[in-house]
């Protein structure tokens, strides 16, 4: 069963970094991949407080929605409020089989983690849309 947290124990630190920075998904994202690097720099695991954390090198504060299949470790997705009326999300990572493409396709766990993101961004006086980059210097917005 699905669940979502926004802490995520040391223990999953290497988990975390293979699904961040060795995922075989990366390469069907790739400009987008290049072009957040290029905005925001290149992100990092560390523990703070006895969790893990991710940080973005070039922007002073994230956020991390981490997802999970009971003790598995399945997606990431970290966001910002970069600019006042918007969360932008600024990397998502799943596991090959919660992908489009894998053996539990059908949880649409990618979708899920945008819709739990867009439910977060209502609540949050003043945003008005969840900024997408897509690659290609282009961005797209999606209103809560």
């Amino acid at each position: 069963m699905l669940s979502y947290t926004s802490v995520l124990k040391p223990e999953y630190g290497e988990d975390l970094e293979q699904l961040m920075f060795f995922n075989p998904g990366q390469q069907s994202a790739h400009s987008a991949i290049v072009d957040s690097l290029e905005k925001f720099g290149s992100p990092s695991v560390y523990t703070d407080n006895g969790c893990l954390r991710v940080q973005v090198e070039k922007l002073d504060e994230v956020q991390t929605l981490f997802a999970m299949d009971g003790d598995r470790l399945v997606g990431v997705l970290v966001y910002s409020r970069v600019l006042p009326e918007y969360l932008t999300m600024i990397y998502i990572a799943v596991d090959q089989d919660y992908s489009s493409h894998g053996k539990f396709a059908q949880k649409m766990l990618v979708i899920r983690m945008f819709e739990l993101l867009r439910n977060s961004a209502r609540r949050i006086k003043g945003i008005k849309a969840i900024r997408i980059i897509r690659g290609g210097n282009r961005t797209q917005d999606y209103s809560v």
